[in-house]
């Protein structure tokens, strides 16, 4: 029965969407708002008649569904049956789905009575987006077939995806991704209707600044999920998967940025309309390549061409449309706009382009090696030395010049008055950074740049934020603030640390830093639905003076058949303690990897107050546009 209420569910929100985008094509009509209410509010209950319906199915272990089939098993916690929802390609396409249509339905708040035909059309691409993948769902992924003979348990759930973290790490990272069709629809509609009368960038602001700081903190969830479950000592791989994400957020970060200069001056539109258009592009292309399995092997399409060829077209119309729509506008509309480099608007356009410019050549790494094994069936890789060696230079300048960027003024600034600025933050990064290194007592080329960069831009805000004759956004102070804290522990981490990996016997005692560390006992455990083998260490001061017990975990999942490790780490502002305990015995011992990581957690606080800047931002720019609806 849940089956027949989730898919008739998800073909009736295929035709609202289309009944949506038909009436959506309509001219001025006295009907044309009430009929989008029909279809808008109709999408909406549909999809979400049809998530929870799967969720519903999940939850009570409905293993006449295929898909609950293949990612469920009754003796899984219920957070992981929900999460399991969206832990697999055909549940994450529906989240999305639902997710597209909340966001279409702010959209159609934002009628009133002078934008009548720009909301329309910003709905009439909307529903064509959604219709899209509506379809491909239906079509390629449905999460409703049924199994052909009836089964009394399922295959079970990956569990390494068993985790809180991650549990929320997909919705998030969605919400990012979809609001990019907010910016992507709305760029259409300007790019159509060239009206100058109406402020579409007041419209799309706030839908980028929730994209954005959504994928910010979606990013980081992942990150840290990475951190502790993987058991690898590391935060970030410049894994396909990773790189999926950040090349939109990285766009959407020239994107913000880019506005501002149009809210103020009323220059680099047609910069801003390219960026919503790449930015929502990218995001398709990363999230229907993570999804279909092209990242793990191109040969996912052979396994499902159907999948594959769909995603290709559908992607191929909507950057064909949408980029050709551009160069029409570009054409008739040459922009000739002459910046001075010393000015807010020139610092924004000087680091627009250093991040467009970062996004290729992460995109270049991410998809040569596919395209490569696709054609010539060689596999070649492309790993952290590359992306360090391209992407590290390039970064610097930007967070230079972002660090005096909000402190120049608007057409330009006297060179000797900037100088007398920035000299208080200059004294400020010499002095933390000079205190940093004899903290550590250890000292190199890539750690001085990067520890200097980090006190930069934490100077320069905290500055600012106690110079009240600046007008400048909090929202924007405190992001940029938590950019300072995320480098300085992206720094730290990455110069300071330390790695063992060693054989260890009960009793046997090892060193790291300036901890010694005791292997003590071994015990046995069970879990709800694995059993464990887990480790007690001992963490001693050099006065062994006893700090804390860590206890990892080796886990053995009988149901998937799969063993996992869990990390234990103990943490604080200044380090990490990071142990993971491997296979091994009591005769032999066991392989254990033990990690000094400093400043570890200054990357999780700064992007969680990066996350708290970017809602202040987007709550402000969400009043601003609720003053357009009356």
């Amino acid at each position: 029965m849940i089956n027949i209420i989730g898919n008739f569910s998800l073909w009736l929100a295929l035709c609202f969407s289309a009944f949506q985008f038909l009436n959506s094509l309509k001219k001025n009509n006295n009907s044309l708002i009430y009929l989008n209410k029909i279809a808008v509010n109709g999408l909406l209950i549909c999809t979400l008649i049809s998530f929870f319906s799967l969720m519903y199915g999940h939850i009570v272990s409905d293993f006449s569904l295929t898909n609950v089939f293949q990612n469920s098993h009754t003796t899984k916690p219920l957070l992981y049956k929900i999460s399991g929802v969206w832990g697999n390609h055909e549940g994450s396409m529906l989240l999305w789905i639902l997710i597209l249509n909340i966001f279409n339905y702010f959209i159609f708040k934002l009628y009133n009575g002078k934008n009548l035909r720009f909301v329309s059309k910003i709905l009439e691409t909307q529903a064509l987006i959604i219709f899209g993948f509506i379809l491909f769902t239906a079509i390629t992924s449905n999460p409703f077939e049924l199994m052909q003979e009836l089964n009394e348990n399922g295959l079970g759930f990956n569990p390494i995806l068993q985790d809180p973290a991650l549990a929320i790490h997909p919705p998030l990272l969605y919400v990012g991704y979809v609001g990019f069709s907010a910016a992507f629809s709305i760029s259409l509609a300007a790019l159509t209707l060239e009206d100058n009368s109406i402020p579409w960038h007041t419209y799309m602001k706030p839908f980028v600044l929730a994209a954005w700081t959504f994928l910010t903190i979606g990013i980081t969830f992942g990150s840290i999920w990475a951190y502790y479950e993987l058991g690898w000592g590391g935060w970030w791989f410049w894994d396909p998967v990773e790189n999926a994400s950040f090349m939109p957020w990285l766009l959407g970060t020239a994107l913000i940025h880019s506005l501002i200069t149009v809210e103020r001056k009323g220059i680099l539109q047609s910069w801003v309309l390219l960026l919503s258009i790449l930015a929502f592009l990218l995001s398709v292309i990363g999230t229907f390549l993570v999804r279909s399995g092209i990242l793990t092997s191109v040969h996912t399409f052979a396994l499902d061409p159907s999948r594959g060829i769909y995603i290709l077209i559908f992607t191929a119309i909507l950057a064909s449309y949408s980029l050709f729509l551009f160069g029409l506008k570009l054409k008739k509309n040459p922009t000739n706009n002459y910046l001075s480099f010393f000015s807010k608007e020139g610092s924004i356009l000087f680091n627009n382009i250093l991040m467009v410019t970062v996004c290729f050549s992460v995109f270049l790494g991410t998809i040569y090696p596919l395209l490569i094994e696709a054609f010539t069936n060689n596999k070649i890789s492309v790993g952290e030395p590359y992306f360090n060696a391209t992407v590290v230079p390039i970064i610097i300048p930007a967070i230079i010049v972002m660090g005096v960027g909000p402190i120049l003024s608007w057409g330009g600034v006297n060179k000797s008055k900037l100088f007398k600025k920035v000299f208080p933050a200059i004294l400020s990064t010499l002095i933390m950074t000079f205190l940093t290194f004899m903290f550590y007592q250890s000292y190199s080329f890539v750690g001085l740049i990067g520890i200097s960069l980090a006190f930069w831009i934490i100077s320069n805000n905290i500055i600012m934020w106690f110079k009240k004759k600046e007008k400048l956004s909090i929202g924007m102070i405190i992001s940029h603030l938590g950019v300072g804290f995320l480098i300085l522990g992206i720094t730290g981490s990455s110069v300071w640390q330390q790695e063992k990996i060693i054989k260890m016997k009960l009793k046997n005692e090892v060193k790291i830093k300036n901890y010694n560390i005791v292997f003590k006992e071994i015990d046995e455990i069970k879990g709800s639905n694995y059993l464990a083998l887990r480790g007690n260490f001992y963490v001693y001061n050099e006065k062994r003076k006893l700090i804390t017990i860590l206890q990892p975990e080796n886990r053995y999942y009988p149901i998937t058949n799969n063993f996992t490790t869990e990390a234990a780490i103990d943490t604080n502002l200044i380090r990490d303690l990071y142990i993971v305990i491997g296979n091994g015995n009591i005769n032999e011992g066991w392989t254990v990897r033990l990690y000094h990581n400093p400043l570890v957690m200054w990357i999780w606080f700064g992007a969680i107050v990066i996350f708290i800047g970017g809602i202040i931002s987007t709550n402000n720019n969400l009043t601003k546009m609720k003053s357009l609806r009356k």
